[in-house]
């Protein structure tokens, strides 16, 4: 047996063996020989999983099913070994693919060699952007969107999944085009319905939504197509209305990119940033959620190169742009998941299983779109809506405008209008502002609200809060705001200003400061800062402004009303 170095001696790797690289340590971390056959067995849950979700998913996108399965087995192998998170899913999603799927369908029909071929382009570019996103730590993107406005986006995209599928479910062609005609076309359809199709698709909603209450690890979704697939072959129900997925190609992976003509590039370019504002909020709140459930520390960079490279493999593979999943990482977590065995092992399963993809051509459609509904009413929050409604009317509005601008106008435009709202909203919230006036509570050094019991002004000295920074959409409201509480103690003959919340002063706000600053000397009155942080302290100490650059400032408000009071000038 060989021995271990003695002290002092350094341990030598025997000749020929090299040791692994970084990434294939870090894919193993957490594995032990005994947790990794649950982890193992972790990972079968999450293909029994994924495999009728991926089918599913593959509808939404308009491409042949197996093609979302080289999605999934590309993305989840190059996530393990780039992602940071050990068991975050990535893969077809279906957030995503309606987003594509309606761009892409206006330049080509689904299923066709340029569909295929745009798709790809789109899952590259997508991947680039997002890779770039997190080798230069932007991450804060994703945070640009109030969860009312995500909540009302994603809802909407759930309402287009289920309107999407209705023709599935009810076992009839409809038009293709926007949200409205498609219902129109269903309504003139609605003498054709198969009873059989109905049956499939509730029943396999029901057996996944009472399934998940029951144990919410086992693979209720393949086995209910499963029984569906049997009772259709059955019974012949193909005779009665029942779609077949078809014939299932099983290929490898296929070279589909090309230089694209201007107009092309114009919707591809611009689908991909629409997906990428998807993935990057999607991936940080899946990779969040699941590190604080495992207690381990997230690395949300990081997972966005693993999931651009993961979009970057998958359209060079001739696939589709893949996305974290929720719903999938969830089910790894609860099936015991910890490692990133669980993906790998799913993934090599899933290769392996490849060549019996064929036998695949019977399951009924119907199946898989009640698999669809199960995933988009996860979407449709009712609860969260709900208790938006509850707590504010006004981001309750702005979730129903996103959700309406998602369904009636469209998915691109729905998010465009998302995106305009969060910029609106933040820029309402900064403009107005709040001055608070504040007091001393006698017997103590504390200033609070003016208004609360036990809290005093005192006298000649006027005490106020700025709840903002100062900058050019909301200066003349501090300048307003300051004269208007001025005006109602005129015997003021100091004024301290408690900057606790004014992390910045911009060019705008410096000249209304400066303006403000002339003005209550001309009146006799003295103005001091308190709790000033360096940046705002360094822009006024340096600034060209000898009216600036005479302001005094204090550590604490108190200390500001006693200097100001003494007739003392304040530390800078």
């Amino acid at each position: 047996m060989a021995r271990s170095g003695t002290k002092g001696e350094k341990l030598r790797t025997p000749i020929g063996l090299r040791q692994p690289t970084r990434g294939l340590r870090q894919t193993f971390v957490g594995v032990t020989r005994k947790n990794y056959s649950g982890q193992i067995l972790a990972g079968v849950t999450l293909l029994a999983i994924a495999i009728p979700e991926q089918l599913a998913t593959s509808q939404l996108a308009g491409v042949p099913a197996f093609t979302a399965m080289i999605a999934f087995i590309a993305a989840t192998l190059v996530f393990v070994f780039a992602g940071s998170n050990p068991i975050v899913s990535v893969g077809a999603d279906s957030t995503i693919a309606p987003l594509f799927a309606v761009a892409i369908l206006r330049l080509a029909p689904f299923s066709s060699t340029l569909y295929l071929e745009l798709v790809a382009m789109t899952a590259v570019v997508t991947g680039l952007i997002v890779l770039a996103v997190g080798l230069l730590k932007l991450g804060w993107i994703a945070d640009f969107l109030s969860l009312p406005i995500v909540t009302g986006f994603l809802s909407g995209i759930g309402v287009i999944i289920i309107v999407h599928q209705l023709p599935s479910a009810l076992g009839v062609t409809t038009s293709g085009g926007g949200m409205l005609p498609r219902l129109h076309s269903l309504w003139q359809n609605v003498g054709h319905v198969s009873g059989w199709s109905v049956a499939l698709a509730l029943g396999t909603l029901a057996v996944l939504l009472v399934g998940e209450k029951i144990n919410a690890r086992l693979p209720w979704a393949l086995g209910a197509i499963a029984v569906a697939t049997i009772l259709t072959v059955a019974l012949s129900l193909d005779a009665h209305g029942v779609t077949e997925l078809g014939a299932v190609s099983v290929g490898l992976p296929a070279w589909r990119l090309h230089w694209l003509a201007i107009s092309q590039w114009g919707v591809v370019c611009t689908t991909a940033l629409t997906l990428v504002i998807v993935i990057l909020s999607q991936t940080a709140a899946t990779s969040r959620s699941t590190a604080d459930e495992l207690g381990v520390e997230a690395n949300i960079s990081r997972d966005f190169v693993g999931v651009g490279l993961a979009n970057v493999v998958a359209g060079l593979a001739g696939a589709f742009p893949v996305n974290a999943s929720p719903a999938r990482t969830t089910v790894a977590r609860l099936a015991g998941g910890r490692t990133k065995l669980v993906g790998l092992t799913a993934a090599i399963l899933a290769l392996v299983l490849s060549p019996l993809g064929h036998y695949a051509h019977t399951i009924p459609l119907a199946a898989l779109a009640g698999v669809l509904f199960f995933i988009a009413a996860r979407l449709i929050k009712i609860k969260q809506l709900a208790l938006i409604w509850r707590s504010r009317r006004l981001e309750f509005g702005l979730a129903l405008i996103s959700m309406l601008g998602v369904i009636l106008v469209g998915v691109e435009q729905g998010l465009a209008i998302a995106v305009g709202l969060a910029i609106l909203d933040q820029t309402w919230r900064a403009a107005r502002p709040q001055m608070v006036e504040l007091g001393r509570r006698t017997g103590t050094t504390s200033w609070e609200p003016l208004n609360d019991k036990g809290v005093e002004s005192v006298d000649h000295t006027l005490v106020v809060l700025f709840d903002n920074d100062i900058f050019f959409a909301n200066a003349g409201v501090f300048r307003r705001e300051l004269h208007q509480v001025m005006a109602k103690y005129p015997t003021t003959k100091h004024l301290v200003i408690d900057a606790v919340a004014i992390s910045d002063i911009d060019f705008t706000g410096m000249t209304i400061l400066s303006q403000v600053v002339n003005d209550l000397n001309k009146d006799g009155v003295s103005i001091v800062l308190a709790r000033a942080n360096q940046h705002v302290q360094q822009s006024l100490a340096t600034s060209d402004d000898k009216t600036l650059r005479d302001v005094s400032f204090h550590d604490s408000v108190n200390t500001a009303v006693n200097a100001g009071r003494a007739g003392g000038s304040a530390p800078r």
